[in-house]
């Protein structure tokens, strides 16, 4: 037993020298066409130390492209981003909170992030967009019509065609010599590196030490500009201002705009707006219910404050609610119908249309505005179904009219208890899907409606807006 053993430990031994010699010779494999964007994208050190020597032409999992993400994000600002609490089951990683929080990728639903799943290179068609607005503070403008220059462009997913076509015509992503696009194909590493390279201008070490001295000379100093802010309800408009600083030319104003929600950031912030001005002070649009953060920069200077804006006050709510109706025969004789301007999908194109619903009387004009301020807005939201007045029973707002739903299974609502109406919420994915800053909310928001996505706690119901708060 003793000869059996020491020879098993010598096999043992003699293995793992085999093995750690593979390892010490392992080399680098990708194709040609990445060698330059592999080469540089180490110089930036925005490679896992996992993938230095690793197989690049082997297909990425999701985990990793949310690290290269945050890396190129992190290499870009200089700075290290610290994500709050994760908003996933499956993983507590600093890379998918983040990218999460940027709102550069999204999870898979059902609160998983997906680490170990793949990415298509349709889907990593939107990422690569989506992390070019933000790397460069700008908002991501889709095209409406689009050419279908690929031979397989009717297999692009309807959500992803315009991203496509974006990233197309900025010469961001290729098709291959074939004509075809292969959206459904899994990303490799090579590629989201390539993409990554192709799509911002990153620094390598030598670069960042050069332009950023380690002296804290080079660095923002915090000084005291007296940032005051004045907010007018009424016109929806608020104005800045701060003290001058000697021998400044000019300033650069960042405003960031989040939502008021139930819990804290529960809703990412809307992207940054960045202005660029010679005088001390500066006026800009506000929406009702909202905190925005303001940072005010010169060279080496900055300083930055917040203010809230209040949400609407409905003087006619506190009526309606004393009146409300308690059985369906009271509350018929109180409903009205009425037709709105709406916006409809047919195929990829949106075509002027009408649809009806029963509200409560007495908001019966405002909801009118809404939708014609929505029909009227930027987005050209397209709506394919309304609910408002249902006899329910119970608490629930339909009941007196003073509350409608859209679109409904695309904009799900979740109880705690597991309960599930509609399938899904993926605003900037799914055109039914409603974005927590765009014409809809907005357009409720500031005739004093409530959005149910995240003003309470339970149940999260992105299809529901309620004039009573409820």
């Amino acid at each position: 037993m003793k000869i059996i053993a020491k020879k098993l430990i010598l096999m043992l031994t003699l293995f793992a020298l085999v093995i750690s010699s593979v390892s010490a010779y392992a080399k680098q494999v990708n194709s040609k066409w990445a060698q330059e964007s592999i080469d540089s994208a180490m110089e930036c050190e925005i490679i896992p130390d996992k993938q230095l020597e690793g197989d690049y032409t082997k297909p990425i999992c999701r985990i990793d492209i949310a690290q290269l993400v945050l890396n190129a994000y992190e290499n870009i600002t200089g700075k290290e981003y610290e994500p709050k609490e994760s908003p996933y089951a499956d993983t507590i990683s600093k890379a998918a909170s983040a990218v999460f929080e940027l709102g550069i990728m999204n999870g898979k639903g059902d609160g998983m992030f997906d680490s170990a799943g793949y990415t298509t290179r349709e889907e990593m068609a939107k990422i690569i967009l989506l992390f070019k607005a933000v790397a460069e503070d700008e908002k991501l403008k889709l095209p409406s019509e689009f050419d279908e220059k690929f031979t397989d462009f009717d297999k692009i997913s309807e959500w992803a065609k315009p991203y496509v076509a974006k990233a197309s015509s900025e010469k961001i992503i290729n098709g291959y010599d074939d004509g075809k696009f292969a959206p459904k194909e899994k990303v490799s590493w090579e590629m989201a590196i390539s993409l990554i390279m192709r799509t911002v201008n990153l620094k390598s070490e030598t670069e960042i030490e050069t332009a950023i001295p380690v002296s804290s000379e080079s660095e923002y100093e915090k000084t005291d500009l007296k940032i005051s802010c004045a907010s007018d309800a009424d016109e929806q408009t608020a104005t800045i201002k701060w003290d001058k600083i000697s021998n400044a030319d000019e300033y650069t104003v960042k405003i960031t705009e989040k939502r008021m929600s139930y819990y804290e950031d529960d809703i990412s912030p809307n992207e940054t707006v960045t202005y660029e001005t010679e005088d001390n002070f500066l006026t800009f649009e506000t929406v009702p219910n909202r905190k925005y953060v303001i940072e005010v920069y010169n060279d080496t200077q900055f300083d930055e404050c917040e203010f809230s804006t209040n949400a609407i006050f409905n003087e006619d709510a506190q009526e309606i609610s004393e009146n409300y109706p308690q059985s369906q025969e009271e509350a018929e004789p109180l409903m009205q119908t009425i037709e709105v301007p709406v916006w409809k999908l047919n195929g990829d194109e949106k075509i002027p249309g009408t649809a009806s619903l029963i509200v409560h009387n007495k908001i019966a004009d405002k909801v009118k505005l809404v939708f014609e301020e929505i029909y009227n807005g930027e987005e050209k939201f397209p709506i394919k179904d309304i609910g408002g007045y249902a006899w329910r029973g119970g608490r629930s707002e339909h009941n007196g009219g003073t509350a409608i739903d859209i679109n409904a299974n695309e904009n799900y609502c979740i109880y705690d208890n597991g309960t599930v109406i509609g399938s899904h919420w993926k605003p900037n994915e799914d055109p039914y899907s409603i974005t927590p800053y765009g014409d809809v909310i907005r357009a409720f928001e500031k005739y004093g409606f409530t959005w149910g996505g995240d003003a309470w706690r339970n149940p999260k119901d992105y299809m529901h807006f309620s004039y009573l708060g409820t």
